[in-house]
């Protein structure tokens, strides 16, 4: 049975009557989960409903192993937060219907971008969502989070605690999945172990706020922020740092929107708070370290033969430009240590 006509079954199931999908596609991106859109029509109180939703299903291997689970309670979290997010219509912990676990988001407006916002799109549409970039940002930082049932985050309180954990993770990645040594990478985690910076205020951190990871109406406005699965309690820097980080930059822009000086500012105004630059640079480290961590998990599940998807095979390439951003962060290609 094909994978449509197993979801439709399954979603006749849930609902109690038969439902039809059609339009399904699997989607380009979505490195960390399989990701299909569809439509679904059924009959109701003498009417039919038709409904657009987005299927998020487990990989056989990903470039990042993230817990599903973790994803969908944030989600819940932010939709009731009132953040521009999917609600999870469904969600299954086993394979038992399609195979392997799975969410089923509801699908809202909107066009996605590439990994930084197009440099053809008219500079009025890229200011407004430049604005609403940072804007949604400072409301996931302000909310109240601690309302919501998310005991699957561990919360690491303030002081070095929330950068030291990172640090730990991404290097336990690394050392886990590398297939040889990266001297430029290594040379990468000491610094950031000697340069751990404090933080006196702990937010939910997306953990992958960049472009190419929201939705957007043709005007620009951000109709909706995806791909929440790296979320976890830390250092609010570490988002404007990812976002800032040269790897999803383009003709000195910040996620192709606009500057990093103009972003950070505009946080400030949007927060009431002082951005601590030093330590925008240190997660722009991080995120770099991170990044290239990521990618060697992809190229190990290849070369395992964990899985034949070719977007794991070719995510080693990005390696060398990611080294050459990370000698340029660091200083190294001006003799500095």
């Amino acid at each position: 049975m094909e994978l449509h006509e197993r979801l439709a079954r399954y979603l006749s199931g849930r609902l109690g009557t038969e439902v039809r999908v059609s339009g399904f596609a699997r989607k380009s991106g979505g490195a960390s989960r399989e990701t299909y859109l569809f439509d679904a029509a059924w009959a109701e109180n003498g009417g039919t409903v038709q409904r657009g939703y987005v299927l998020r299903r487990d990989p056989v291997a990903s470039v990042l192993e993230s817990d599903r689970t973790l994803e969908v309670n944030v989600l819940r979290a932010a939709h009731a937060l009132g953040l521009p997010t999917p609600k999870v219509a469904f969600q299954e912990l086993t394979g038992d219907a399609l195979e392997r676990p799975f969410c089923i988001l509801e699908r809202l407006p909107g066009t996605p971008t590439p990994p930084t916002f197009p440099a053809a799109y008219p500079v009025e549409m890229r200011e407004r969502t430049a604005e609403d970039f940072v804007s949604i940002l400072a409301r996931i930082h302000a909310a109240d989070w601690r309302s919501q049932a998310l005991d699957v985050l561990d919360e690491p309180g303030p002081g070095t605690s929330a950068a030291r954990r990172a640090i730990d993770l991404w290097r336990r990645i690394y050392e886990q999945d590398r297939i040889e040594a990266h001297p430029i990478l290594e040379r990468g985690f000491g610094w950031l172990e000697r340069n751990v910076p404090s933080t006196d205020v702990v937010t939910l951190v997306h953990g992958d706020y960049r472009s190419g990871n929201y939705l957007h109406d043709e005007s620009g406005r951000i109709t909706a922020m995806l791909d929440w699965e790296m979320a976890h309690f830390g250092d609010p820097h570490e988002d404007l740092g990812w976002a800032a980080m040269p790897y999803w930059s383009c003709e000195g822009r910040a996620g192709g929107l606009e500057h990093e000086d103009a972003m950070i500012a505009r946080y400030e105004r949007a927060t009431g708070t002082v951005v601590d630059r030093a330590r925008v640079h240190f997660y722009k480290v991080l995120g770099t370290v991170k990044m290239a961590a990521i990618s060697l998990t992809g190229v190990k599940s290849f070369c395992a033969a964990r899985s034949a998807e070719p977007t794991l095979a070719v995510v080693g390439i990005v390696l060398g430009r990611l080294s050459v951003e990370l000698v340029q962060l660091l200083g190294l290609d001006a003799g500095n240590g």
